[in-house]
C-alpha cells in the first residue's frame, strides 16, 4: 500500500506540475494581465493547486470514512473544487497564464505530509484526522479568497472568491462542530 499510494502521489504531483508550468508555451498569446489584475492573477494561480491538492486528500475518503455527513461534504469539496478550478484555469488560459506550480505541503521527509498521514488510518481515527486536515486547508483557502476579495479587481474573479468564503467558512464551522463532538463521543459513528 505504501508504494501504490507513493506512486499515485507522485502522479498526481507530476499532473498538477504539468497543468503549472509558470513557462509561456510557444504559440501563445502574451500574457495579457495589466498591473490593476495583479491580485486576481495571484488568487487563480494559487488557488488552484490549493484546491487540487484539497481534492487529492477527500480522494482518500472512500471506504475509510465512518460519518455519512462527513462523507457527504467530502463528496461536496470533490466537486465543487473541480468546478472552481476549471472555471479558474479557463480565466488563466485566456490569459496565457498557468497555475503555481509548487505545493504548500512541506518537502521535509521527516514530517508527514496530510496524504501520507491520512493514508495509514481508517475509521474514526480517520474522521478525526480528515476533519482537523480539512479545517486547516479551508482556513488556508479562505485566506486566499479574503485576499481577492479585499484586493481584487475582476468582478468575475472577485464574486468566485465570495463564494468559496461562504462556503468554506461554512464547512470549517460545521466540521469543528463535528469534530468536538466526535472527540467528545471517543469518535462514535453519527449523522
Amino acid at each position: 500500500m505504501p508504494g501504490r499510494l507513493g506512486r499515485w502521489t507522485v502522479a498526481v504531483a507530476l499532473l498538477v506540475a504539468g497543468c503549472a508550468t509558470g513557462h509561456q508555451q510557444p504559440g501563445t498569446p502574451a500574457p495579457s494581465a495589466d498591473i490593476a489584475d495583479q491580485t486576481d492573477i495571484w488568487f487563480m494561480q494559487h488557488m488552484v493547486p490549493h484546491l487540487w491538492q484539497t481534492i487529492s486528500i477527500t480522494s482518500l475518503t472512500q471506504d475509510r470514512i465512518t460519518h455519512p455527513a462527513l462523507d457527504r461534504l467530502a463528496a461536496t469539496v470533490t466537486r465543487r473544487d473541480q468546478a472552481d478550478i476549471d472555471q479558474l484555469q479557463g480565466w488563466l488560459a485566456v490569459r496565457g497564464l498557468a497555475p503555481h506550480a509548487h505545493s504548500h505541503q512541506r518537502a521535509d521527509n521527516r514530517n508527514q505530509t496530510d496524504l501520507e498521514r491520512l493514508s495509514r488510518l481508517r475509521g474514526t481515527a480517520f474522521d478525526l484526522a480528515f476533519l482537523q486536515v480539512m479545517t486547516a486547508r479551508h482556513r488556508a483557502g479562505i485566506d486566499l479568497a479574503a485576499t481577492e476579495t479585499d484586493k481584487g479587481n475582476l468582478p468575475e474573479v472577485r464574486q468566485l472568491a465570495r463564494q468559496l468564503l461562504v462556503e468554506q467558512r461554512a464547512q470549517a464551522r460545521q466540521m469543528a462542530t463535528w469534530e468536538h463532538a466526535w472527540s467528545a463521543a471517543g469518535g462514535t459513528a453519527g449523522n
